[in-house]
């Protein structure tokens, strides 16, 4: 049975991930199904989060939330064990689906090496496209403020970190760009038959670490 293909989107919080992923798949052929990172924790139990000021408590076994002296803006999302596990279960989950001949588009904000690192290792045998999904920061915390679901913070705190591996296979900037511009250009992109090369170099790049 023939895979299916994967075009891994990766973005900064209220970047436009998820209006892209409807974009593209009105305008690409075939189903592509969405699943990412916001499916899994939006249904994960309470106590899978826990709010801190980084101190105390210093660590979570799902996801810590750090708010630092009293500010009502996040600085820090720190992972836990089961954080990690259920990471790497969203990804297992994802090559599954596409080892029966799924295709996928997975929305994802990456901000920690491991989580990248299983991302690779665990989809690497797959046909994964990987596209860096930029968007200022101005811009981010404007949509950030509008849209009143999500908490303060999250875009600039991982501005600096979701792009700093540097590698993908094409880019968009939904700043700049709306979201069928955006969903063109992967499509385009993907019609000129460039094999996708992000997530080998990546394996690379780690196995020399």
């Amino acid at each position: 049975m023939e895979q299916g293909k994967i075009i891994f989107l990766n973005g900064i919080s209220s970047s436009g991930k998820t209006t892209l992923v409807r974009a593209l798949q009105d305008i690409l052929d075939g189903y592509y199904f969405h699943t990412g990172i916001d499916q899994y924790i939006e249904r994960s139990p309470t106590k899978f989060h826990v709010s801190s000021d980084g101190k105390e408590p210093s660590t979570a076994d799902g996801l810590l939330w750090v708010f630092p002296d009293g500010c009502q803006q996040v600085s820090e999302i720190r992972i836990g064990s089961v954080g990690y596990r259920l990471i790497a279960g969203m990804y297992s989950a994802a090559a599954a689906l596409a080892s029966i001949g799924n295709d996928l588009i997975i929305d994802d904000v990456i901000f920690d090496q491991r989580v990248l690192q299983i991302a690779v290792r665990t989809l690497l045998p797959f046909h994964v496209l990987f596209v860096g999904v930029r968007c200022s920061l101005e811009i981010a915390e404007q949509r950030e403020r509008e849209r009143g679901d999500r908490i303060e913070g999250l875009a600039r705190f991982q501005y600096p970190l979701v792009h700093s591996h540097g590698t993908y296979d094409f880019e968009v900037d939904t700043s700049t760009s709306s979201p069928t511009v955006c969903a063109n250009q992967i499509k385009q992109f993907l019609q000129d038959g460039s094999a996708p090369k992000a997530f080998h170099i990546l394996q690379d790049t780690f196995a020399r670490e």
